[in-house]
């Protein structure tokens, strides 16, 4: 039986390791600050952390720890929102960044309408910025 146990742990390792996940749970690297945001997460490659997010008052906020050196991009589903007017980064000093301000994003940030929502990118530059953790504000305005 034990034999049996250490084989189905090992197959459960090797097919995560063919499948490119991170060893690193998502969910200790992100967190809601607000009641109303709700966070998803999703199946990502290595390296990288994929999730959507989800509010009913046009303001979500999300606190990231520091994220490993080698994590290269950071993929958001804003679901529900209309019309994303900014995106802010506070970092784990109080020091606030404008990544998105309603028409254009610093180096790396990349934000595309979906049907029931956006899509939004973060990579490059934009990285450096996460790398140390802090919170990720973004606001809609709701019309």
């Amino acid at each position: 039986m034990r034999t049996l146990i250490v084989l189905f742990v090992l197959w459960l390792t090797v097919l995560a390791g063919l499948f490119g996940c991170s060893s690193i749970a998502p969910r200790t690297l992100a967190q809601s600050v607000v009641a109303d945001t709700h966070l998803g997460w999703h199946p990502a490659p290595e390296n990288q952390l994929a999730f959507s997010l989800a509010t009913a008052s046009g303001v979500a906020q999300i606190e990231l720890q520091p994220l490993p050196e080698q994590f290269t991009l950071v993929t958001l589903e804003l679901l529900g929102m209309r019309n994303v007017e900014g995106i802010q980064w506070r970092d784990e000093k109080g020091e606030s960044t404008l990544l998105y301000d309603g028409q254009a994003g610093l180096d790396g940030v990349s934000l595309q309408s979906r049907d029931h929502g956006f899509h939004l990118q973060l990579q490059l530059s934009s990285m450096d910025y996460l790398r140390n953790g802090g919170v990720l504000t973004v606001i809609d305005r709701r019309r």
